[in-house]
């Protein structure tokens, strides 16, 4: 029978592991994981404290499979959560690995020391199977990197699984044992069966693989139609790691924050946008394979958070990860939902929406259930960029409904917009920034890049009008982290692409409530100036970006920021530093006093 995970103390840093390390950075091929202090086992120079067993062996008699799973850049991933909960029961030995954290602003590349503690810490697990999801193509040669050198260094065998290898599941067999394509909760308990049983997996549904040589396409399974026959998610579980800032810790990240994530339905979301992958998955991989829409109960939600709390009762707030909440739910399903969350949870919640689909009837019952606020995809602030390049349908003036809905009944808002989508670029800018400006306040605005997601129709329109080339496709093109920062304001931000640069930044200044309106406008109206000489703007834009941050305004770093050859030289003679400060705030208070008239 394989080995057990190591118990150290939850929330603590596995020291004796880095100590192992330490000696592996000068005598390579041995990894060891510690254990709390006391009796246990040695395994060279580490003393580990075996963790007692509390897995029953399945009803077959056959040992338990090992499986470890891991999760990039995503601690709050339900996927990985919802495939843990199945696998433990059904009698399977199962670890969570939270490997890396995404973080707005600054992204935080792997380091090879977390790479050795992550493969560190499989060899002590001894899986027998490893899972990595990829609920996002931008870390997909991460992914295929990690799974590589885990068959490379350990005897497990490799399964990847998520959004981008169902779309590309040849790609992704060429790094795994398995790929598994759509839901993965029936498909990985049977590969984990036939691991613990000795079986073939050449017949196992929503599985490729390779048999004899040849890849096996396995058609994926009918859909689940009763979303309440799966466990609760993995959540506080005591076989969890977090692998970041060069640290090993076993704790469940999404038990260090007070916001609890969970979803009510699955594919409810009834759009076509063609920059997203729900529609390939409706139509294409699951087409004749039952409903898509499928929605569990209100008993079964509020299960799941009652039972999150009891573990974590430091939870404040509830986010709902549905695309749009609540969209063609059961007849009664929002009503009940309405009058037993505040009675039973009594927390605010989060969700997302559709400016489509929102209306007051149904915004004054969620805030009376507790809704504090809602995102809502708005994408382009250009009807006919939305209409004729997104398969957006809604009007400027639908929009600037729903947002005075959300005004009047007090409810926080967020806004998201792509500012770089390949047609109709100037239109696209322009009618984004008049648009933020007309949004009642206060807001959050996020600022996205268009990713071009394979299946997806915008990505399929691009290759054949020559927009992108194929290695563009999920930005394999591109070092890892410029494809996250890519989602910042400042996405290809450079003085040379002048117009993109001053839309650029006047959205990011209309998006955050630094600057008076008014001035904005005056720089509108005298965009054509500054679409040929944006530095301006941008700098007072990065200057912004900074005051949010650290409260504190910055010219010279928002400078360096944005013209570093010209901060240098102004550093290297004062004088001229000193009269081009007196020259700046001049011209800012020459501004404001423009705009007061």
């Amino acid at each position: 029978m394989p080995e057990r995970a190591p118990s150290p103390p939850e929330g603590t840093p596995l020291a004796a592991l880095e100590v192992a390390l330490a000696k592996a950075d000068r005598v390579r091929g041995r990894h060891h994981v510690p254990g709390a202090h006391g009796a246990g086992r040695t395994r060279g120079d580490v003393r580990i404290e075996a963790k007692a067993d509390t897995s029953s062996d399945r009803a077959t008699g056959a040992r338990p499979a090992t499986v470890c799973l891991i999760s990039l850049y995503l601690s709050e991933s339900l996927a990985v959560r919802q495939l843990c909960a199945s696998l433990k029961a059904h009698g399977h030995r199962c670890s969570l690995i939270f490997f890396k954290e995404f973080r707005w602003e600054v992204f935080r590349p792997v380091t090879a020391r977390e790479e050795e503690l992550l493969l560190a810490l499989l060899g002590e697990l001894k899986p027998d199977l490893v899972g990595i999801s990829l609920t996002s193509s931008l870390v997909a040669d991460l992914a295929y990197d990690l799974a590589d050198k885990v068959r490379d260094r350990t005897t497990a065998k490799v399964i990847v699984g998520g959004a981008h290898p169902s779309v590309s599941p040849e790609e992704a067999l060429e790094h795994a044992d398995f790929v598994c394509r759509g839901e993965g909760e029936d498909a990985i308990i049977e590969v984990a069966d036939a691991i613990a049983n000795g079986r073939a997996f050449d017949q196992i549904a929503n599985i490729w693989t390779r048999h004899n040589g040849e890849v096996v396409h396995n058609d994926v399974r009918p859909l689940e139609a009763n979303l309440d026959l799966l466990p609760f998610v993995a959540f506080g579980d005591p076989d969890s790691y977090r692998i970041e800032d060069d640290r090993l810790d076993r704790l469940d990240p999404a038990t260090q924050i007070p916001l609890y994530h969970t979803t009510a339905s699955r594919m409810a979301c009834p759009f076509n946008c063609t920059f997203c992958g729900g529609p390939w998955l409706r139509r294409v991989l699951y087409a004749g394979k039952g409903q898509p829409r499928r929605y569990r109960s209100v008993g079964h939600i509020l299960g799941e958070i009652k039972q999150a709390r009891e573990r974590h009762p430091g939870i404040q707030q509830v986010q709902f990860w549905d695309e749009v909440f609540a969209v063609r739910a059961p007849e009664g399903w929002l009503d009940e939902f309405c009058e037993r969350f505040p009675r039973e949870i009594g927390l605010p919640f989060g969700i997302w929406s559709h400016p489509g689909l929102l209306i007051e009837p149904t915004i004054e019952k969620l805030k009376r259930a507790g809704l504090k606020k809602v995102v809502m995809g708005v994408e382009s602030g250009s009807q006919h960029v939305r209409r004729e390049v997104l398969n957006r349908k809604e009007t400027d003036a639908a929009i600037l409904r729903s947002a005075d809905i959300l005004k009047r009944h007090g409810v926080e808002v967020g806004y998201d917009f792509i500012v770089d989508i390949p047609w109709l670029t100037e239109e696209n800018l322009r009618g984004t920034f008049t648009l933020i400006m007309q949004l009642p306040e206060p807001f959050e605005v996020g600022i996205h890049s268009l990713s071009f997601l394979p299946g997806t129709a915008i990505t399929e329109r691009a290759l054949a009008e020559g927009k992108i080339s194929k290695e563009q496709v999920s930005r394999a093109n591109q070092p890892l982290p410029e494809r996250f920062e890519s989602h910042l304001w400042k996405s290809g931000l450079s003085i040379r692409d002048r117009s993109s640069a001053f839309w650029h930044s006047m959205i990011y200044l209309a998006s955050v409530p630094l600057v008076p309106k008014p001035l904005l406008w005056r720089a509108y109206r005298w965009s054509a100036l500054f679409k040929l000489f944006p530095g301006p703007v941008m700098i007072a834009a990065e200057a912004a970006r900074m005051k949010g941050e650290t409260g504190e305004v910055k010219l010279w770093e928002a400078l360096d920021a944005v013209h570093p050859r010209l901060a240098g030289f102004l550093a290297r003679h004062p004088r001229l530093g000193a009269v081009a400060n007196r020259v700046v705030r001049k011209v800012g208070r020459w501004g404001y006093r423009l705009v007061e008239r």
